[in-house]
């Protein structure tokens, strides 16, 4: 009979902030969690699927797509220019969202503060819902789906909208009833990493607090159950911030201005859509003065499992390195931003952490893939061929 599964998430909880948990720190088996090249967005899909983003196809928020966009009623202001400011754009937005607020994932439709209007007619949000909602990705079923196709009960705790803060939500949580698969959410280490840094007294302290919750946690299900299997595992890690960028002064510089080109900046990519090839050789030039960075080539997408089958993510993926980050992205100016992940999952400030009770493979790293199968096999359900990821249980092949 299979175990029952207790798993915590945290999200970007790095392999050496593990001493300032000491429960999660007790646990057996500890590995690094190698990430995705991307976003939570990205890592998401990945975990919970168990394949990467060249299948689930979710590389960032936003996606080139203006036939489905949730702006296609602004089109009659694009050329509006005086009507292009941040105040308006505030308006369009919340007037947009009082309509895709119900069928949109977690944090809704994000606000494009410097993107210009005329653009957003263009784009459209990519996660259309959360993430544990039925039918999150189109091609792949989630183990949120899989589990409920097979009539394999589960309960998801936090990230519950008017549930209160994390730690009211997890404070006051109780086992009613024990569930095969237990899914903990911890999403507030990653708000508090990028506003202070992982190693702030501050971001410790939460840590600390955090670390407790889990702790109480898993003591009252021990309570209740006497053998179960552990998985805690977060998405990527940090890194601190040490330089700023303004992509837009760069372009400036070079004498051209970037709101002539179809682009999306986010922290630490700068993505382009081009009418024509002049376009294209006017933004290679500039991008390749620019030092902090290169364009991602097919290699590169090959190596990272990003290859999309269209252009709904760039015709051109500028990739900015560690420790920089992009000023005036489409989510603001970057002031408040001391510390980000998105960074190539190669440089160990990328990685995650994978901790268990039960053995596991012996390698130095896992990947966010990994958590699906091993999920699976943990509840004695078979995993589909087509999963990239691999069990992590050292005894898996004698089960």
């Amino acid at each position: 009979m299979a175990k029952p599964v207790l798993t915590f998430f945290f999200d970007a909880l790095k392999p050496e902030s593990l001493p300032y948990m000491p429960f999660l720190n007790s646990l057996a088996y500890h590995r690094r969690m190698r990430t995705e090249l991307g976003y939570s967005v990205t890592c998401h899909p990945s975990m919970y699927s168990g394949v990467h983003p060249d299948k689930h196809l979710q590389w960032f928020v936003w996606k080139y797509d203006p036939p489905s966009s949730p702006f296609r009623w602004a089109y009659i202001f694009r050329y509006l220019g005086l009507f292009d400011n941040l105040p308006v754009r505030y308006f369009l937005h919340r007037y947009t969202r009082m309509f895709r607020e119900k069928n949109t994932s977690w944090f809704g439709v994000p606000l494009l503060v410097n993107l210009p209007l005329r653009y957003w007619p263009y784009f459209n949000v990519v996660e259309d819902r959360t993430w544990n909602e039925p039918g999150y990705l189109e091609k792949y079923p989630t183990i949120f789906d899989y589990l409920r196709k097979q009539n394999v009960g589960f309960e998801v705790v936090g990230m519950t909208r008017g549930g209160g803060d994390e730690v009211t939500q997890m404070g006051q949580h109780q086992f009613k009833e024990i569930h095969p698969w237990t899914y903990f959410f911890f999403g507030s280490l990653d708000s508090y990493s990028h506003k202070y840094g992982q190693g702030s007294p501050e971001t410790i302290a939460r840590m600390h607090e955090l670390d407790r919750l889990a702790e109480t946690q898993y003591e009252a299900y021990a309570h209740r159950v006497a053998d179960f299997d552990v998985l805690v595992f977060s998405d990527h890690g940090h890194t601190l911030v040490k330089k700023r960028v303004d992509i837009q002064d760069h372009f400036r510089k070079q004498g051209q201005n970037l709101n002539r080109f179809i682009h999306l900046i986010e922290a630490n990519f700068a993505r382009f859509w081009f009418r024509n090839n002049a376009e294209r050789a006017v933004v290679e030039r500039i991008l390749a003065s620019l030092k902090d960075g290169f364009i991602l080539t097919a290699e590169h997408a090959h190596r990272y499992h990003v290859e999309m089958p269209d252009n709904r993510f760039g015709d051109l993926v500028f990739y900015l390195d560690a420790p920089a980050i992009f000023t005036k992205t489409i989510w603001g100016f970057g002031r408040t931003q001391n510390s980000m992940h998105g960074y190539r999952p190669d440089y160990p400030d990328s990685d995650g952490v994978l901790l268990s009770n039960r053995q596991l493979l012996e390698t130095t790293h896992v990947d966010l893939v990994d958590i699906f199968p091993t999920i699976l096999h943990s509840l004695d359900l078979p995993v589909p061929g087509y999963v990239d990821g691999q069990i992590l249980w050292a005894d898996h092949d004698t089960k």
